[in-house]
């Protein structure tokens, strides 16, 4: 198994100011991009993105990939629906000089896929998991007490065997319930301060926490099944990557902790609520799981969130 979206050095370069998109970073500061909840991931699998991709994200949806290809060249994805706004983009491979000529028409395909784009995408979850991510990541201020390192995380297998055999031997030592589908997605990695590994599962309101902490249980037992394997991936690879987003300004100008040894995956569930008894009530929804789930959910944290996805509130379930 394996989680690593590192990309490499010359084409995480490419966000630097100057480079071909130098324009990236800058924009994500601007009002369109915070009214269209925007954030920015790097990207790397075995297969399309082998090379690594740094996508943009509006919301839960991406109008924009730019995509490593052999030899140093670029190629730019995204949906149909955002491929048929500006065809021109998505024609063929480009070289990173090409691509900086491009930066003017890509800005106005970002704007105008804001524009266009299905609300579904950009209200309701979306809202507080893209503040989430843009508040602890371009945003974030030195003081920012935790760092949004990555978002949509999936662990990657060798097989699909692979997969399916581990699924079933993780359902059971989670005791996850045969009601309960198979969570394989993580809204968001984050570490803080004292660089514990936080994976955290954003909702639009409090509203299915049982759900969350079902889904906090298995990603839990999941992430320290990769620790087992892979006992440096902390240090090396997720620390790799803050360093390199923070290079080029994809955490602000935060503070990044030290990523030695190995943590203890701690689960978060994150969601605005107005109620003064809000951690009493999560407490009691969630009481059930935390029994079930065969000690993966020791130190959850609840994380009360404003309407913008900023943390108001922390406290241990």
């Amino acid at each position: 198994m394996y989680y690593d979206r590192r990309i490499p050095a010359e084409f995480l370069d490419l966000l630097q100011p100057g480079a071909a998109l130098g324009w990236v970073v800058p924009w994500l500061s601007t009002d369109a991009a915070s009214s269209a909840g925007a954030h920015v991931q790097t990207r790397r699998d075995r297969h399309g993105r082998k090379h690594g991709s740094i996508q943009i994200y509006l919301g839960r949806t991406s109008p924009l990939e730019v995509r490593g290809r052999s030899r140093g060249r670029l190629r730019l994805h995204a949906d149909r629906f955002y491929q048929a706004m500006t065809p021109h983009l998505f024609a063929r491979d480009v070289e990173p000089a090409a691509l900086a000529a491009l930066a003017p028409d890509l800005i106005a395909h970002v704007e105008r896929a804001a524009e266009q784009t299905h609300r579904s995408f950009l209200d309701g979850e979306a809202v507080v998991h893209a503040g989430l991510m843009r508040h602890y990541g371009p945003l974030a201020r030195g003081e920012a007490p935790w760092l949004a390192l990555d978002s949509e995380a999936r662990v990657g297998f060798a097989s699909r065997a692979d997969q399916v055999a581990f699924e079933a031997a993780l359902s059971r030592a989670v005791g996850l319930p045969t009601t309960e589908s198979m969570p394989r997605k993580l809204d968001l990695v984050a570490t803080d301060q004292q660089a514990r590994l936080l994976l955290v599962e954003v909702k639009a309101d409090a509203t299915g926490l049982a759900r969350a902490a079902w889904q906090g249980a298995v990603h839990v037992a999941r992430f320290r099944s990769l620790l087992a394997e892979h006992p440096a991936w902390f240090s090396e690879v997720l620390g790799d990557l803050a360093r390199d987003k923070a290079g080029v300004g994809l955490l602000g100008r935060s503070r990044l902790p030290g990523f030695n040894g190995a943590p203890t995956p701690t689960p978060v569930i994150a969601a605005p609520d107005e109620r003064a008894d809000w951690h009493s009530a999560w407490r009691r929804e969630i009481a059930p799981v935390m029994e079930a789930s065969r000690g993966h959910l020791g130190g959850l944290r609840l994380w009360r969130l404003n309407a913008d996805g900023q943390v108001l509130e922390e406290v241990t379930a």
